[in-house]
């Protein structure tokens, strides 16, 4: 379960991103169509993040690229929400927002498969149980993160949205250094 509710934290990101990211530049940033590079970058450092992964896991272990992870998500978030908008530049608004975009791709990357192979791993009920019973847990996460994100813009504006979504990051990095299942 608490794998689950860290795959949970993960699957409103990724959502999140995957959603929302190009209304973000869009709506808030007010960057024109032909440098919205939001979501590519974020899917470029999704990609390299997850082709690392292994080699990460050889230096720091999992426990701590999960925490690197989470931190990462947080930062990435914080960096858009708080800094980006506050640029006057256009090209400084693009960089600033696509370097948090980087940071929540790299630390989303590899959030799925660690906590996948964790469970099995881990579990002390079979596997294909534990697995059932994890992505039925964080898959409510894909569901949840347009209604979360939808919710919060229209209450107050899309950057508290990112920011909450951006302490989900915090939480994963408190779960992980202090619950026993991601040891």
């Amino acid at each position: 379960i608490k794998l689950g509710l860290g795959g949970l934290c993960a699957l409103v990101v990724e959502s999140a991103m995957f959603d929302w990211s190009g209304v973000y530049f869009e709506s808030v940033l007010q960057v024109p169509k032909s440098l919205q590079i939001g979501f590519l970058v974020f899917m470029v450092m999704m990609t390299v993040g997850r082709f690392l992964a292994n080699y990460a896991y050889r230096i720091w272990g999992k426990q701590r690229v999960v925490q690197l992870s989470g931190a990462f998500i947080f930062i990435g978030f914080f960096t858009s929400a708080l800094l980006g908008s506050t640029v006057d530049s256009m090209a400084l608004k693009v960089i600033v927002n696509s370097f948090g975009f980087m940071l929540v791709g790299l630390g989303i990357s590899s959030m799925v498969p660690t906590i996948y192979s964790l469970v099995g791993a881990k579990s002390k009920t079979p596997v294909g149980i534990a697995l059932t019973i994890l992505s039925s847990i964080s898959f409510i996460g894909s569901l949840v993160a347009p209604l979360l994100i939808g919710a919060i813009s229209q209450a107050f504006n899309m950057e508290y949205a990112y920011m909450v979504v951006g302490l989900l990051g915090l939480c994963i990095l408190l779960m992980t250094t202090f619950s026993k299942a991601f040891r």
